[in-house]
Protein backbone atom coordinates (compact mmCIF):
# COMPACT_ATOMS: atom_id res chain seq x y z
CA UNK A 1 0.00 0.00 0.00
CA UNK A 2 1.41 3.36 -1.04
CA UNK A 3 1.87 6.12 1.51
CA UNK A 4 -0.54 9.04 1.11
CA UNK A 5 0.62 12.65 1.13
CA UNK A 6 -1.07 13.09 4.52
CA UNK A 7 0.75 10.07 5.95
CA UNK A 8 4.05 11.30 4.53
CA UNK A 9 3.46 14.74 6.08
CA UNK A 10 2.85 13.22 9.52
CA UNK A 11 5.81 10.84 9.22
CA UNK A 12 8.20 13.66 8.35
CA UNK A 13 6.68 16.39 10.53
CA UNK A 14 6.66 14.48 13.82
CA UNK A 15 10.45 14.07 14.17
CA UNK A 16 11.11 17.58 12.84
CA UNK A 17 8.76 19.13 15.39
CA UNK A 18 10.33 17.03 18.12
CA UNK A 19 13.83 18.22 17.12
CA UNK A 20 12.68 21.85 16.91
CA UNK A 21 11.08 21.69 20.36
CA UNK A 22 14.22 20.12 21.80
CA UNK A 23 16.36 22.87 20.25
CA UNK A 24 14.13 25.58 21.73
CA UNK A 25 14.25 23.83 25.09
CA UNK A 26 18.05 23.84 24.95
CA UNK A 27 17.97 27.62 24.49
CA UNK A 28 16.43 27.81 27.94
CA UNK A 29 19.54 26.15 29.36
CA UNK A 30 21.46 29.28 28.43
CA UNK A 31 19.58 31.12 31.19
CA UNK A 32 21.62 29.25 33.80
CA UNK A 33 24.29 30.81 35.97
CA UNK A 34 27.09 29.38 33.81
CA UNK A 35 26.49 32.09 31.23
CA UNK A 36 26.45 35.85 31.08
CA UNK A 37 24.24 37.67 28.60
CA UNK A 38 22.52 40.98 27.97
CA UNK A 39 18.84 41.60 27.45
CA UNK A 40 19.70 42.69 23.90
CA UNK A 41 21.33 39.32 23.20
CA UNK A 42 18.29 37.48 24.55
CA UNK A 43 15.97 39.66 22.46
CA UNK A 44 18.09 39.05 19.34
CA UNK A 45 18.15 35.28 19.96
CA UNK A 46 14.41 34.96 20.41
CA UNK A 47 13.75 37.46 17.62
CA UNK A 48 15.67 35.25 15.20
CA UNK A 49 13.76 32.17 16.31
CA UNK A 50 10.43 33.99 16.08
CA UNK A 51 11.26 35.25 12.58
CA UNK A 52 11.88 31.70 11.38
CA UNK A 53 8.66 30.50 13.00
CA UNK A 54 6.75 33.33 11.31
CA UNK A 55 8.33 32.45 7.94
CA UNK A 56 7.43 28.79 8.35
CA UNK A 57 3.83 29.65 9.31
CA UNK A 58 3.55 32.00 6.32
CA UNK A 59 4.64 29.21 3.99
CA UNK A 60 1.57 27.22 5.06
CA UNK A 61 -0.72 30.24 4.69
CA UNK A 62 0.47 30.90 1.15
CA UNK A 63 0.01 27.31 0.02
CA UNK A 64 -3.24 27.86 -1.88
CA UNK A 65 -3.06 31.61 -2.48
CA UNK A 66 -1.96 32.89 -5.86
CA UNK A 67 1.38 34.65 -5.76
CA UNK A 68 1.41 38.37 -6.49
CA UNK A 69 3.07 39.29 -9.75
CA UNK A 70 6.18 41.42 -9.25
CA UNK A 71 9.25 42.23 -11.28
Amino acid sequence: MEETKQQKFVRIAEPRVTRACKAVSLLGNLAGSNYEYTEEQVDAMFGAVQKELDNARAAFSQKDKPKKFTF
